[in-house]
């Protein structure tokens, strides 16, 4: 990735009705160099527009680049319908990380990836796994979103969840070279879309 200390950047969410649901602010903190690369320390401000007022919440993320791939761990890698199913609760995303391979080529199939998510209900904790399985690298694509216009690689993957939910069936991801995570698609059984994450400001 090209980020530095000025860097931020902006995620929109959006639920099953395109009802805009969250919107979260990233900077970067600070950058550390790895042995195989360098993580990007996240600090970042959610905007909760679901609940019946807005509420916001502040976070610590990374994105960890090594010689073979990069590590994404902030709120915007869940399904945003999570959030929209489980408006009232907090959220514990610490121990997600979804890993991209570099060098990724059209036709390329990729690991399975699980991502454990748990649900605060005090004092019940939740356990939720996202499951993407057959994923695999269908196209590259020129998208536009609010942040500009950006060279992506498509990567599809069947998901599921347990406990079962309905609104997983599949998920499209748009990453760029040198940005990361633009834009993100989840698909419900019947094939129709049941939410969205999208890149909506940069600054590198």
């Amino acid at each position: 990735f090209t980020f530095n200390t000025d860097s931020s950047f902006e995620m929109s969410a959006y639920g099953t009705t395109n009802n805009l649901l969250s919107v979260t602010n990233y900077e970067i903190s600070h950058i550390r160099q790895t042995l195989n690369g360098k993580t990007a320390f996240l600090s970042a401000v959610n905007r909760d527009v679901s609940k019946k007022r807005d509420t916001l919440e502040q976070s610590n993320y990374e994105i960890e680049c090594t010689s073979k791939s990069v590590v994404f761990n902030h709120r915007n890698v869940v399904p945003a319908f999570l959030y929209d199913e489980y408006s009232n609760l907090e959220f514990d995303i610490s121990r997600i990380a979804l890993e991209v391979p570099k060098d990724l080529k059209v036709g390329q199939s990729l690991d399975d990836a699980v991502l454990e998510i748990d649900i605060l209900a005090t004092p019940i904790k939740h356990k939720i796994k996202y499951l993407l399985k057959n994923r695999c690298v269908t196209a590259t694509e020129t998208i536009t979103t609010p942040a500009g216009t950006f060279n992506c690689i498509v990567i599809e993957s069947k998901t599921s969840m347990k406990p079962q939910n309905e609104n997983a069936g599949f998920v499209k991801h748009w990453f760029a070279e040198g940005v990361g995570f633009i834009k993100q698609v989840d698909y419900n059984k019947k094939g129709q879309v049941s939410s969205v994450n999208i890149l909506t400001e940069l600054q590198l």
